[in-house]
């Protein structure tokens, strides 16, 4: 697997480190599976930037259904491909020493999937056909569910805004066990 360590200089390892939720170990280990997802292909090279479904092999996105999703959000140059650094961006937001509020706010870009800052009825609609899978609910049955989350949580009228959305993931204990990776 080679040596990891040299793969890194010491200053880029305090800025990871810095910058990241992540620990020094967690960063080593986290190029060892950046090395297995892009496969080795001669020296290694984190400035390169890969294809997203390269990463669609992770165990914590293989069957997730909002992987393109996640992995569009992650790229930092929005162009459908991932470096080493957007990588570790993803395990670091994912991590168990990642805020709720900083969770939140992936999460909420995951799921606005117009990308109009609010999560309105389109998003809403995609997000429950996505959670619900091959167990479709009736177009009835998902526009009382979308209303009602509508009238739960936005109190504008606007739709779900960013800080609508992170005082509801206040109330969900679960949200921040669920909405992470293990490393």
């Amino acid at each position: 697997m080679g040596n990891s360590k040299s793969v890194f200089t010491e200053e880029e390892l305090q800025d990871y480190e810095d910058l990241t939720y992540l620990t020094r170990k967690e960063i080593f280990l986290a190029w060892q599976r950046w090395e297995e997802l892009v496969g080795k292909q001669g020296a290694p090279n984190k400035s390169r930037r890969y294809p997203e479904r390269k990463l669609f092999d992770l165990p914590e996105l293989k069957f997730n259904p909002f992987k393109e999703r996640i992995t569009r959000v992650f790229s930092s140059e929005r162009d459908r491909h991932i470096g080493f650094e957007d990588f570790l961006d993803l395990l670091s937001v994912m991590s168990d020493n990642a805020p709720l509020q900083l969770k939140a706010f992936y999460a909420f870009h995951i799921f606005d999937y117009n990308e109009d800052q609010s999560l309105d009825g389109e998003d809403l609609e995609i997000v429950i056909d996505r959670l619900t899978g091959n167990e479709k609910l009736k177009e009835e049955e998902k526009g009382k569910l979308i209303q009602r989350l509508l009238a739960e949580v936005d109190l504008d009228g606007g739709g779900i805004s960013q800080e609508e959305f992170k005082h509801l993931l206040t109330k969900c204990p679960d949200f921040i066990n669920a909405f992470r990776f293990s490393i």
